[in-house]
């Protein structure tokens, strides 16, 4: 009788041992996918900013005085294509002045400007001439592709964007007429 309780305390015990063994295994599984997910987005997002082919798709707006409010990101972008940009603004539920209830400015980027800090994140600044005038834009990139983006003009307003920076290629922003 005492050979079959310690024999079912080495089996309890063993196959406690285990689960405990398989539950660090697949801790460890998961945290070495994170990194292979993280370090992918990295190269990605390395590419997008050298080749000046990104779109930050906002998650929040919010203007000069830090009002923030959730907005539909495929609506809300600051985007650069090359030589051309873009941003806009919109709630999807008035027609607007770009057809999405909003305001969509475009132009030519006169310069395009990075640099990277030791922790890899980016710090870019280009301006865009529009038929509105010149556009400033300041943003921040994080390695994991977390953004934020401020838009200014001559005038005191502006407009900030946070969110995600994806490359074009993966953006699903749906732009609107042109406003500007």
């Amino acid at each position: 009788m005492v050979f079959i309780i310690v024999m079912a305390l080495a089996v309890v015990s063993g196959s406690a041992q285990s689960k405990a063994e398989l539950r660090k295994a697949q801790k460890e599984a998961k945290k070495e996918q994170k990194a292979k997910e993280e370090a992918a987005m990295a190269v990605l997002i390395k590419e997008s900013i050298e080749n000046q082919q990104f779109v930050l798709e906002a998650d929040f707006l919010s203007n000069k005085y830090g009002e923030r409010i959730v907005v539909q990101p495929n609506l809300n972008f600051v985007g650069i294509d090359k030589e051309f940009s873009a941003f806009q603004f919109a709630n999807g539920q008035d027609v607007g002045y770009n057809g999405v209830g909003g305001i969509t400015v475009e132009g030519n980027v006169q310069s395009y400007n990075y640099k990277v800090t030791k922790k890899g994140v980016y710090i870019l600044e280009f301006n865009l001439s529009s038929t509105a005038g010149s556009v400033f834009v300041n943003m921040t990139v994080s390695p994991n592709g977390m953004a934020d983006a401020t838009v200014s003009s001559n005038g005191p307003n502006k407009l900030n964007y946070q969110g995600r920076c994806v490359p074009l290629s993966a953006s699903k922003v749906y732009k609107g007429s042109r406003t500007f």
